[in-house]
């Protein structure tokens, strides 16, 4: 076993390493995917898109330095953002260390390492392979309860409803969650960062939480459902704000957590309240009476619903559309369909341009297409480098630039039409390299969205609470 083994073990996901650093052997069949990025700054922003929307950690070796990553390596995020540089001389130092960040919530870790990468681990290090549906990211999640340790207080109260995070995803617990569900008849509110854990017109299917004040309130309010008990699964501490608790009223001793590999076990104790017989709670209601009427209007410029079920329907099998903190991810995180897990990747905090990373991250894969959707592209930082490594890749990566207004802002011909802005994403989508999309879009809507749902929670300071939209104002009157 080689360090490249030895992090697939620990659940990375993606291995960036930069100019002048071996790359670390490992077995072939390896799943783990491995690329020399131009330099540090592109690999760490690479390495924050697969350890925030990934199936687990984003790594960066610099050298003699590997920098693990479950979310940004710096402030304000995460939680302890000072990661020292810690020292490990073996490579059981390593797995130490991984698990006490993992512990403790860190987000990343930064190890100088003090044994060769490229030479074969002898011993081994001692570690086991992470069991099944054991979650590797190094995020700050909720705590959680063994079924058998639940209270009988607790166990006695009904259950309302399931709060699943993105944790269910990086466990590979999607079909336990379904099986919990169908055996509960318990309804799931799954995280911005979850999105297809349920087909959208699945029954279980409750909406979209934590981007909204009101998301958990609503979830609660109508068929038969009280605000009692929460239990949550999989859930990192930076995806579900605290005020979404306050604004439904329910207190913390009535919210508690499982791991994903615990759900089978808890369905067998747990006392549903309100189950999915009832009907669709005020949260999905509300929202489709907002979102709903939107989909059906193509004119231009686009309202940002058509626009996001635009890229739904010509996203091609396999692949799947990236964005980040701003409008255009709040719309592509309430209002793009789902009907299949991965197809839609949020994440939970992120940098400028991790969008663009995600995309291009999954474009490195033999036949990889990826769609980006992001408020701005910026001219300078890490971006520039991404794309250029984009565009001499065999990859598709497509970037749609949601722009405020009804003009390209580059001076070139506005999108007329939802019609022609799938024409033109198709096209994209079919030829290698890096396609930017310009795609005006009228962002009115979304005051129908905050009245419905109450204010953005998600992503403090990234998301104007009423955007300029720089719309043709309204003459009919």
């Amino acid at each position: 076993m080689v360090l490249r083994d030895l992090l697939e073990r620990l659940g990375v996901g993606l291995l960036l390493h930069t100019p002048g650093t071996p790359a670390p052997g490992g077995a072939d069949q390896s799943g783990l995917g491995c690329h020399r990025a131009p330099d540090v700054p592109s690999a760490l922003l690479l390495a924050e898109a697969a350890g925030t929307m990934g199936g687990g950690l984003g790594a960066v070796l610099d050298g003699e330095v590997l920098t693990l990553l479950s979310r940004p390596p710096y402030p304000p995020y995460p939680p302890n953002p000072t990661h020292s540089l810690v020292p490990v001389a073996s490579p059981a130092q390593l797995v130490a260390e991984v698990a006490r960040a993992r512990r403790s919530g860190d987000g990343a870790v930064r190890l100088h390492l003090g044994f060769d990468p490229a030479v074969p681990l002898d011993p081994p290090a001692p570690l086991d392979p992470l069991a099944a549906r054991d979650d590797p990211s190094l995020a700050a999640r909720f705590p959680t309860v063994a079924p058998g340790s639940l209270p009988a207080d607790l166990v006695q109260l009904p259950v309302d409803l399931v709060v699943a995070g993105r944790g269910v995803v990086r466990a590979g617990a999607a079909g336990l969650l379904r099986a919990f569900a169908e055996r509960t008849g318990l309804g799931v509110l799954n995280t911005f960062t979850a999105k297809g854990l349920f087909r959208w017109d699945s029954p279980f299917h409750l909406g979209t939480g934590g981007l909204q004040e009101l998301d958990l309130a609503l979830a609660f309010a109508g068929a038969g459902r009280g605000a009692g008990t929460v239990v949550t699964v999989g859930l990192d501490t930076d995806e579900w704000p605290e005020a979404l608790a306050r604004a439904a009223g329910v207190p913390a001793e009535r919210i508690f957590g499982l791991a994903p590999g615990d759900l089978a076990a808890a369905a067998a104790v747990l006392r549903p309240g309100g189950t999915v017989d009832a009907g669709r709670p005020r949260l999905y209601r509300d929202l489709a009476a907002v979102v709903q009427p939107l989909y059906g209007r193509t004119e231009a410029p686009l309202n940002p619903a058509r626009a996001a079920a635009d890229v739904a329907e010509m996203l091609p099998e396999g692949a799947a559309v990236w964005t980040e903190p701003g409008l255009a991810g709040l719309w592509v995180a309430r209002a793009l369909p789902t009907t299949r897990l991965g197809s839609v990747r949020v994440p939970p905090v992120g940098s400028v341009g991790v969008a663009v990373a995600g995309a291009l991250g999954a474009a490195l894969r033999p036949g990889g297409v990826a769609v980006a959707v992001v408020d701005s592209l910026p001219a300078d930082g890490a971006v520039p480098t991404l794309l250029d490594w984009a565009a001499a890749g065999p990859g598709t990566v497509v970037i749609e630039i949601w722009g405020v207004g009804g003009t390209a802002s580059s001076g070139g011909r506005a999108i007329g039409s939802a019609g022609e802005h799938r024409e033109r994403l198709a096209a994209a989508l079919t030829r290698p390299g890096v396609h930017v999309i310009e795609v005006p879009v009228d962002y009115r809507a979304t005051d129908a969205l905050v009245g419905a749902c109450g204010p953005p929670v998600a992503w403090p300071g990234r998301v104007p609470a009423r955007p300029v939209t720089g719309a043709p104002a309204d003459d009919s009157t």
